[in-house]
Parts: C-alpha cells; sequence; structure tokens
C-alpha cells in the first residue's frame, strides 16, 4: 500500500492578508504548493473581528503611543482552527508569534519547524499584542536585533526557511545540504560562467575536475570566510584534523 505524502499545514493570521498574498505564490512556496508538499491558508483577522468597522487593534490602556492587536479576533480566529477544543495536543496547530522579543532564529528552528504537522504564524503590528494573546502562544520567535511594520514579513522568511527544507521543493538536494548554516560554516564563494570577467578568473582548481581537490578547497575557502565574518560560529564547531590543518594554512602558520 502506498504511504500518503505528508503534507505541512500553514495558516498566516493577519490583518494585511493582500501584503502576503503575492508572495505565497511565488518561488519555492509556489512550488511547495503545487508539489502538494504544503498548504498556505491566509486568514484574515478582521473576518473575526466585530462592529461595522471590524477593528482588530486598539490604543493601549495605560497611554502610551501605537495600537494593540485585541485579543477577542485572535481568539475567535484560533478557535475556528481548531487550536482548542477536543483536540489532542499533539494534533494541535504550533502557534508562533513573530516579535522581537522572541529568541533570535536559526537555521536548526527552522529545520525543526519542518517537522511540524500545522503551524500557524500570528503576525501583529505597530506596538504588538495584547498581553492575554501569549497564553496561546507555542513560540515567539525574532528574524533579528530591529523593529519593522509588523509580523508579516518575519512570517514570510520564516515559511521561505521552512519551506525550501521539506522533501522535494529543492530539486538539487546537495544545494540544501551545503548551505550556509546548515553545513556548519558559511558557504563558500561560487562561480558560473564565463570562466574570465573583465581580467577576473573562477579559480583553476573549480575547472579541474579534480573532485578531492574541489572539496578541499571548497572547505578552506569555508573555514576562512567563517573565521573573517562570523567567528562566533566557528568557535562552537567540532573541528577534525583536516579543518585544522586547512586553518593553519588560512593563518599562514
Amino acid at each position: 500500500m502506498k504511504s500518503q505524502k505528508t503534507v505541512l499545514r500553514i495558516a498566516i493570521f493577519s490583518g494585511l492578508p493582500e501584503y502576503l498574498a503575492s508572495a505565497v505564490r511565488s518561488g519555492h512556496l509556489r512550488i511547495a504548493q503545487e508539489q502538494g508538499a504544503v498548504e498556505i491558508n491566509l486568514i484574515d483577522l478582521r473576518d473575526f473581528a466585530e462592529g461595522s468597522y471590524r477593528a482588530i487593534d486598539d490604543e493601549p490602556y495605560g497611554g502610551g503611543g501605537g495600537m494593540v492587536l485585541k485579543v477577542e479576533p485572535v481568539r475567535r480566529a484560533l478557535d475556528a482552527c481548531g487550536a482548542f477544543g477536543d483536540r489532542e495536543e499533539k494534533k494541535k496547530p504550533w502557534v508562533v508569534l513573530p516579535t522581537p522579543k522572541g529568541k533570535r532564529l536559526k537555521q536548526e528552528d527552522f529545520e525543526r519547524l519542518s517537522k511540524k504537522k500545522e503551524i500557524i504564524f500570528l503576525c501583529s503590528r505597530y506596538k504588538g499584542i495584547d498581553e492575554r494573546i501569549r497564553e496561546w502562544v507555542d513560540e515567539e520567535c525574532s528574524i533579528g536585533d530591529y523593529v519593522i511594520g509588523g509580523g508579516e514579513t518575519a512570517a514570510l522568511v520564516m515559511m521561505e526557511g521552512i519551506v525550501r527544507l521539506l522533501e522535494g521543493v529543492v530539486g538539487d538536494k546537495e544545494s540544501v545540504q551545503t548551505d550556509s548554516f546548515t553545513c556548519g560554516l558559511l558557504s563558500a564563494p561560487t562561480y558560473t560562467r564565463p570562466e574570465e570577467f573583465m581580467g577576473k578568473r573562477v579559480p583553476e582548481v573549480l575547472l579541474s575536475g579534480h573532485h578531492e581537490e574541489i572539496r578541499r578547497w571548497k572547505r578552506k575557502q569555508a573555514l576562512a570566510l567563517t573565521l573573517a565574518r562570523r567567528p562566533d560560529i566557528l568557535a562552537k564547531l567540532p573541528l577534525d584534523d583536516e579543518d585544522r590543518k586547512l586553518l593553519s594554512e588560512v593563518l599562514g602558520e
């Protein structure tokens, strides 16, 4: 009997679904949906708001600038997606809140989230969320130490990072396995045709066809680049004898 393909289901709660509509129909997100690896559902939080203006945010108690995402429409939207009720805990959607207050994302977070069955991204804007909403959030994630207009952009960053790891989405599996961070280091420089451009040539080793020499060159370049730009990553990486020898060559020892 043929096994049923696992499908990752993603819902994005937002007051600006039109901001996301084009992006989820492009690139790897489009390919993943066409291949049946992921289902992406854009949910307009205003559909769960009350009143003629369908307001999903309001002024904060105690004063201060900005607007705050209201608790009622979020609760109703989560209810509609089966986040509450009688569903087993392991079958409930994993609710992710993109926020500068969250932990900073790493590649291993994408790998972990890609194994979930159902994810909800809750996107707020301006001043953030009513604190009571956090009770229903499983994970808070930050894409960096800065502030942008809302969680939609951050949710797209996370979806891109997650979806490209799903089976069959990226045609060349080696491309994913040798990405920066996935392989433990920043990736080595890459080149394509022409061999020479404005006096600058592709390194001869890459044209040699000698696979072992090419592998060694790429590893050395990756080590050198990581040492120069992200020594914090290199400091945590377990190095074998070959890595230590290549680093000595980089340092001219």
